[in-house]
């Protein structure tokens, strides 16, 4: 009967400790930072967040997608979510369109923004202005993101009176 007691004791000392540590370990882990985007469900909509951001002198983010769209998906639950991507996606304003209802209203802001593929990531630099040319159509992974997002046209080095004087 003594024995029987040391027992239960020993395993209820054993899974206590173990609570504690898992407890300690799964607290002392860093909590992913979920990162958010404003929806925009129209032009008029998009044109107002491009204002807000261009005020704000924050590059903008346009992530244009549809529900069904399995690279949509990756995109979303690998891409943005990555340690090196999230740093770097904070510098901006964001921008979700979901165009998955097909509604008059997303067909025509994928017109207005000439989408005709997903996903389909569109730029605006610091003043607001569109960047056609670094638009990505399709998948791509959180490196390759990462380095894309660091690329100058993004964030121009403000002009200054000397850079056009030269002495």
């Amino acid at each position: 009967m003594a024995t029987i007691k040391i027992k239960y004791a020993l395993m209820i000392l054993i899974i206590t400790i173990i609570t504690i540590v898992s407890g300690y370990l799964l607290k002392s882990k860093p909590t992913p930072v979920a990162l958010t985007f404003t929806a925009v469900n129209s032009i008029s909509e998009l044109k107002q967040a491009l204002k807000i951001a261009a005020q704000q002198q924050r590059p903008v983010l346009l992530d244009v997608y549809a529900e069904w769209c399995s690279p949509c998906i990756a995109l979303t639950q690998q891409t943005f979510p990555a340690a090196n991507v999230i740093p770097q996606l904070n510098k901006f304003t964001r921008l979700k369109a979901n165009v998955t209802a097909n509604t008059s209203a997303d067909i025509a802001l994928m017109q207005y923004l000439e989408v005709i593929g997903f996903p389909s990531l569109l730029f605006w630099d610091t003043q607001g202005n569109p960047l056609p040319q670094i638009k990505i159509s399709g998948f791509i992974n959180a490196e390759t993101f990462s380095r894309y997002l660091q690329q100058p046209i993004i964030f121009p080095h403000p002009f200054s009176a000397s850079q056009n004087n030269p002495q």
